[in-house]
């Protein structure tokens, strides 16, 4: 396993670009090879709502836009776009999350099982990656024994799709696996996205093989990626703020708060997949040129004072809603509901069990890591009271 770079704090140059230049360019030896990257909430926001940026990468500077391309919702413009993603969206609606939830409940006991009679564990590594990686393989009707190590395959997908030099060998790894897992699924259909996908081919709901392995390549990566960090951050949250992890663990109904929370405050997508403008446009003051590249900070968006109250505190009390941590418009993440489930659940049913689970650093001595798209801690390191034969805590 190769593992992850450290990330630095982002915050304070996100602060900064807001307030001197919340549209700014960057690199490039020309305007078309720049990017103009957003930081402000107003602008961000205005963004994902600009039919004249457009996710597909043909449509970027000197792309051939006849090329074939391994296309799924996450590159795609309307009207594929939404043709693609209404083949899965009945698997990730609140009604299917909501009939999940025993499952990533047993998901969660039993990763706390593993671990619970040791005193000590890395949350990151034995619980936050373990829980999210075993909910979407669930998802996609994939059986233990068929799945691979979640470490490695958390590690290859992040260089292959999220590494700022993406490694061809990982690329190779991963789609071997979705060959692996199309494989098995064509021999064992079942009531599971794959086999949904499989019958959108045959029924013309996805064109080709090519769209077939984009989506779920897109639903195992997206529906794990975001997800670790996610749990990861929250849990190094509540052992920050034992005073609020107090008051969620007096009334469950208050973990949804905690997540959302979390979501604005930890916002693990950093920033929105390329964007090409289809035509010459100006973003805050910076000129974008017809087939030039914008890229909008979710982070530093969720953090602007101009919408939120001091908003680098943490504080589950903040009234809901705003974020733009799944995006907004068109894009708006397809597993919000089930990103959102995965966390209560995975939080909630940690902290009642390990009731007294401590950090054994500082928490300023976390380390964050994953850059530059996606940020969550690379470890958490925790002791605790073991627990013979966890407590199986309160129903999902």
């Amino acid at each position: 396993m190769k593992g992850y770079p450290a990330d630095p704090d982002p915050y304070p140059n996100y602060r900064w670009l807001r307030a001197n230049a919340p549209a700014c360019p960057m690199g490039g030896d020309t305007a078309e090879e720049s990017t103009c990257f957003v930081t402000s909430y107003e602008l961000v926001r205005a963004g994902l709502l600009d039919s004249r940026l457009s996710s597909d990468p043909r449509n970027a500077a000197g792309a051939d836009p006849s090329a074939p391309a391994e296309r799924s919702v996450l590159d795609s413009d309307p009207p594929d776009h939404g043709r693609m993603r209404r083949v899965v969206n009945p698997a990730f609606s609140l009604t299917a999350v909501d009939a999940l939830r025993p499952t990533i409940a047993r998901i969660c006991r039993e990763a706390i099982a593993g671990l619970a009679g040791h005193g000590r564990a890395d949350l990151m590594a034995e619980y936050g990656l373990v829980v999210p990686v075993a909910v979407i393989h669930e998802i996609l009707g994939v059986p233990p024994e068929q799945r691979v190590d979640p470490v490695l395959f958390m590690d290859r997908f992040w260089w292959a799709a999220a590494a700022r030099e993406p490694d061809p060998e990982a690329a190779e790894f991963i789609d071997a696996y979705v060959t692996r897992i199309l494989e098995y699924k064509r021999a064992h259909p079942g009531d599971d996205v794959t086999t949904a996908l499989l019958r959108a081919l045959e029924d013309g709901g996805l064109r080709d093989e090519s769209e077939l392995r984009g989506m779920v390549t897109a639903v195992l990566g997206a529906g794990h990626t975001t997800t670790v960090p996610l749990v990861s951050a929250g849990i190094v949250r509540m052992l920050q703020h034992p005073a609020q992890r107090a008051k969620a663990m007096a009334d469950p109904a208050r973990w949804a708060d905690v997540v959302e929370e979390l979501l604005r405050h930890d916002s693990v997508i950093q920033v929105s997949t390329n964007r090409y403008a289809v035509e010459d446009l100006v973003i805050g003051d910076v000129p974008v040129p017809r087939g030039g590249t914008v890229l909008m900070s979710f982070a530093a968006a969720n953090r602007d004072p101009a919408r939120f109250d001091d908003p680098d505190v943490f504080d589950m009390d903040r009234p809901r809603g705003g974020h733009l941590a799944f995006g907004h418009g068109t894009h708006f993440c397809l597993g919000a509901h089930l990103g959102r489930a995965e966390a209560e659940i995975a939080l909630r049913l940690l902290f009642e069990t390990l009731g007294d689970v401590r950090l054994t650093v500082p928490v300023e001595d976390v380390v964050w890591s994953f850059g530059p798209m996606l940020r969550g801690p690379a470890a958490i390191p925790v002791t605790f009271t073991p627990v013979g034969g966890a407590r199986q805590g309160a129903r999902a």
